[in-house]
């Protein structure tokens, strides 16, 4: 079954002697990892987070909580440079590739000073859906660092099952990317910009009840437009406080439209425009 499949493949990518050290953002790909590291390998297996204004704060704290509570995987919190790249702030198509190189680089760094460099073992959570999805350019940088990807033959539908086998609480819950991703290409990554994307989807949650696996993304387009994609069965729902999110965030709400969630839809709504 995918749980043996998930085990046998952590098994061979992993280390006995060495350190394993999962990329871990509590979403339940990188969970699943690091539950997988940490039942094989339980004495030498940590997560690394970085740390940097694309991660929202929420989800920095449901990452805690599933290492500590659901795991008892050791995460370290590292602070990650890629807002200092001026190629991932222009945010023309390589930003992931410049926050995953930025990833790798300051969690080698970081735990390198407790570990022997050449005993480390990287690994990420990219399943087999993530492999055909051309939007992820951050796949380059795990190859160019030797990343193991040991979820890659599953889907994410098979990673949920294993999710649920080890009793993560994320197994039901959407994905959650950083908030770069809610940028449009073009769109700069400042600081601005991400907080006003964070900010909005908080709202947008006060306003409408969401549980904890339904889709959404507050989306800002190079046009000076926004975009709540949501669920079909709130669509509806986000439309009617639409003037109030726009008093809410200092927006003009007839420039904030509502539309059906895709996944990658800020890579994509350019090209679909």
């Amino acid at each position: 079954n995918c749980v043996v499949r998930a085990r046998n493949a952590v098994i061979a990518s992993g280390s006995a002697v060495g350190l394993n050290v999962v990329a871990f953002s509590g979403g339940v790909d990188s969970s699943v990892v690091g539950a997988l590291l940490k039942d094989c390998f339980p004495l030498n297996s940590v997560g690394v987070i970085g740390v940097s204004k694309s991660l929202p704060r929420k989800q920095l704290e449901l990452a805690r909580k599933v290492a500590e509570e659901d795991i008892g995987l050791d995460l370290l919190e590292i602070e990650t440079v890629e807002g200092k790249k001026r190629e991932y702030v222009d945010n023309v198509g390589e930003s992931c590739y410049h926050c995953k190189v930025s990833l790798y680089e300051c969690s080698i760094e970081a735990v390198g000073n407790i570990f022997p460099r050449d005993g480390i073992r990287l690994f990420n959570g990219t399943n087999l859906d993530d492999v055909g999805d051309k939007t992820r350019v951050g796949l380059k940088a795990a190859s160019e660092f030797r990343v193991a990807s040991p979820l890659e033959t599953l889907t994410k539908s098979e990673v949920r099952e294993v999710a649920r086998w080890y009793g993560l609480r994320t197994a039901s819950y959407a994905a959650s990317p950083c908030l770069r991703s809610r940028l449009e290409f073009g769109v700069r990554a400042v600081e601005e910009h991400l907080a006003l994307v964070e900010s909005a989807e908080e709202k947008v949650r006060e306003l409408v009840e969401f549980g904890k696996g339904d889709d959404l993304r507050f989306r800002m387009l190079g046009s000076g437009r926004y975009r709540v994609e949501v669920g079909e069965s709130k669509v509806g729902l986000v439309l009617g406080v639409r003037s109030e999110l726009g008093k809410r965030l200092g927006l003009e709400s007839d420039k904030i439209d509502v539309g059906l969630f895709r996944s990658g839809g800020a890579a994509r709504f350019r090209d679909a425009a």
